[in-house]
């Protein structure tokens, strides 16, 4: 029981320690305190550690300023509603109409392209700058309750595939 409370004072009482060490470190009467100067030394060591992970981590990733998009692998849709039918506009721009796989169980509809990266480079060439994709992309959605999914068409152009699904009468 005793170790019990003593843990738990201890594990109150470290935190408050270490903000009055960070906070009072060089204005306090207890700066040359051995205490205070080991949490100084842990707070510059963690600094140092976070700042090291940051600088690594990410090395050679450009991060785009609108990340949301820039790390997702969902391409944009829209979702129309023309009337008699859905149309379903998807940018796939780079994949190959080949590998694009339409998927309905319900109504939900899911589909999936991959691209390919392209053995173009020839000895001695380098890459100074790469941004395009190169992989597998991955959206699917819930489609409104009158969507005949049975009767689908679709179209793939200029990067665009395009999904018309007419509306059960």
């Amino acid at each position: 029981m005793k170790n019990r409370l003593l843990k738990t004072i201890l594990l109150a009482t470290v935190p408050m320690v270490a903000i009055y060490a960070d906070s009072n470190l060089t204005k306090s009467p207890f700066a040359n305190d051995p205490m205070f100067q080991h949490f100084q030394k842990l707070k510059e060591d963690m600094n140092k550690m976070f700042e090291e992970f940051n600088n690594n981590a990410f090395r050679g990733i450009a991060i785009d300023p609108n990340f949301e998009k820039s790390f997702s692998f969902k391409p944009d849709t829209d979702l129309k509603d023309k009337g008699e039918s859905y149309e379903l506009k998807m940018n796939l721009a780079g994949m190959d109409d080949k590998s694009i796989k339409i998927d309905v169980q319900g109504n939900y509809l899911s589909v999936t392209a991959k691209s390919e990266e392209k053995k173009e480079q020839k000895d001695g060439d380098k890459i100074i700058h790469q941004e395009r994709h190169v992989g597998m992309v991955q959206r699917g959605m819930t489609l409104p309750k009158d969507a005949d999914v049975e009767h689908y068409k679709s179209e793939y152009k200029n990067g665009v595939l395009t999904i018309t699904i007419p509306k059960k009468k």
